[in-house]
């Protein structure tokens, strides 16, 4: 029997819920509440990085070095998450995962220690990634490869609201306060997340579904993930793409704040039309997947994140930093919107063929667009060179290899049929 679109569903037993006909709309916009908690934290504080520097008495690019340290959370946190919420159900994690995150804004919020910061940042992320995990997971355990597309789609449009608003609101709380205050926002928002989990999350995993298989075998199964061709390409390719995002992300506040002076109330409007991109292609996306193959619309997304990285690194080459700022800032737009066209169909394609794993998949991507986070904020650190050609080469490097992998998909896959 399928929920209504129209609200908040009851807690049926999972064997009843799961492969829904119906698009269950309100369950996933609540959802999206749930992983918005993840972009939340990385990107409120962006604006905060110089004030912070200035406290800490750091460079800003030193300070910066706290959102790689939040990647390497978000890494090991999944691969743990994805194998124990395959095993014992998907709601279990989820309460562990945002008490951990609670505590741990609590330190970053309290702490006048880089050292520590960064150690807080790192243990809010082992909190903060169980909601990606769980919650694709979820989606999983429950529709079909196409309505998977679509329910990403849909849980983007809610969560994508954070990166646009985060900057923004980040910026209007040091306005205000001292950037302290912006981690008490975010443990008040993990607490609506454990409010959320108690009274709308229901289990979707049900008992038979479940994997039992020995948990010394964890490593063997994500060995056997890696190997499985109809999910490393799409695994592999969207995290290389997405993991760019992040590799801008990690550089953003260097490069347009330092770099080209904009104030943090306008850093944060830039930001978030970046992310308002994104939200507008997902939502494109949803109706282009009833049209058009999926793998067609992710090949598509990927050749236009391709080309704008590679327009970036041609200004990077011939102009630095004296690029004109409003064409730097066009082809960064392009290269972060077409996350809209990519990341839904990629997701939908790497779990469509996973049943009794659909948590380590989950996890297991997630962490690929981390580690290439980790490694692409790190090879910034490595090019002498202009702020605009380093990020340039960063994504452009890591969008050619993701357009790649896209490309070697097997455009035969019968994803209609997958279970």
């Amino acid at each position: 029997m399928s929920a209504p679109k129209s609200s908040l569903p009851n807690k049926p037993v999972a064997a009843d819920r799961v492969r829904s006909a119906d698009l269950p709309v309100a369950w996933i916009m609540m959802l999206g509440l749930i992983v918005a908690v993840g972009p939340l934290s990385i990107d409120m504080y962006l604006p905060a990085l110089p004030s912070m520097a200035d406290d800490f008495g750091v460079s800003t690019a030193f300070m910066a070095n706290s959102v790689p340290a939040y990647f390497v959370g978000l890494v090991f946190g999944q691969l743990f998450y994805g194998p124990f919420s395959d095993r014992v159900g998907r709601v279990k994690p989820l309460y562990i995962g945002m008490v951990l995150y609670v505590i741990a804004s609590i330190i970053c919020a309290t702490t006048n220690n880089e050292y520590v910061l960064f150690a807080g940042r790192t243990l809010q992320a082992l909190g903060a990634c169980v909601g990606a995990v769980v919650t694709r997971a979820a989606i999983r355990d429950r529709l079909t490869a196409k309505q998977t597309a679509k329910a990403f789609s849909i849980m983007i449009l809610v969560m994508g609201l954070a990166p646009i608003l985060a900057p923004s609101l980040g910026a209007v709380f040091l306005q205000f306060f001292s950037w302290h205050s912006i981690f008490w926002f975010l443990a008040a928002f993990g607490t609506l997340n454990l409010l959320l989990t108690k009274f709308f999350f229901f289990e979707t995993l049900s008992e038979e579904n479940r994997n039992v298989r020995p948990a010394k075998e964890i490593l063997s199964q994500y060995w056997e993930l890696l190997k499985d061709p109809t999910f490393n390409y799409p695994a592999i390719g969207g995290g290389l793409l997405m993991g760019a995002m992040f590799v801008y992300i990690s550089s953003a506040s260097e490069l347009i704040m330092d770099t080209y002076g904009m104030s943090a109330t306008h850093f944060g409007w830039l930001f978030g039309m970046n992310a308002a991109g994104f939200v507008a292609l997902t939502q494109l996306n949803q109706w282009l997947t009833n049209r058009f193959r999926i793998l067609s619309i992710l090949r598509f997304g990927a050749m236009m994140q391709v080309i704008s990285a590679g327009a970036l690194f041609t200004l990077g080459i011939m102009f630095g930093t004296d690029a004109w700022l409003p064409l730097v800032l066009v082809c960064i737009f392009f290269c972060i919107s077409g996350l809209g066209l990519t990341q839904p169909n990629a997701s939908a394609i790497a779990l469509a063929f996973q049943k009794q794993r659909a948590g380590m998949a989950s996890a297991l991507q997630g962490s690929l667009m981390f580690s290439v986070g980790i490694f692409g904020g790190l090879l910034l650190n490595l090019f002498p060179v202009n702020a605009v050609l380093k990020v340039g080469i960063a994504m452009f490097a890591l969008m050619s290899l993701g357009c790649y992998l896209i490309w070697q998909i097997d455009r035969n896959l019968d994803l209609d049929n997958a279970d």
